[in-house]
């Protein structure tokens, strides 16, 4: 109806922010959502979205280092995911090395770290570059990590990438 009206289709066993959906280009039923909080936090998954408030979702595995504040997700068009997760402060405020970039080819099961030792601390969002076909360009923005060790205080700044994250 044009977005006159909206349905909550879940809320995924949590009260805290849903930042990111995405949908898999290889299965319209499959959609990913990424959560920001630092223990119920992460990216949740269905392969029932057709299903509408009767979809079953579960939380994929944890990239590493990640203290749960998923912020972006991308799916490739082979469904690989590319997911950043943004800065987390401890009790004290100081910034922990939880952020950055992590890529699966097997829908979240597994993750590959794709970070640079500058996005430790505060990466938030993740660009796949459209005007490349095979999809291994990408730009990754990050804020300086104040809070943070002071040798990553200044680590913001863009980020590229042009053969998935490996360099």
């Amino acid at each position: 109806d044009n977005g006159n009206s909206f349905t909550t289709l879940t809320n995924l066993g949590v009260s805290k922010p849903v930042m990111w959906l995405a949908i898999d280009p290889t299965n319209a039923n499959r959609m990913y959502a990424a959560v920001a909080h630092s223990s119920l936090g992460g990216i949740y998954k269905t392969d029932n979205i057709n299903a509408g408030t009767s979809a079953t979702w579960s939380k994929v595995t944890d990239p590493p280092r990640t203290e749960g504040h998923a912020f972006n997700i991308r799916v490739l068009m082979n469904g690989d995911l590319v997911v950043s997760y943004s800065g987390r402060r401890n009790g004290s405020g100081i910034f922990t090395a939880s952020s950055g970039v992590f890529y699966s080819n097997d829908h979240g099961s597994t993750w590959s770290d794709r970070s640079d030792a500058g996005m430790q601390y505060w990466t938030k969002d993740i660009v796949i570059d459209p005007n490349d076909p095979t999809e291994n360009t990408w730009y990754a923005t990050v804020f300086s990590g104040w809070g943070g060790p002071s040798a990553n205080n200044n680590g913001g700044g863009l980020y590229k990438t042009t053969n998935k994250g490996l360099n």
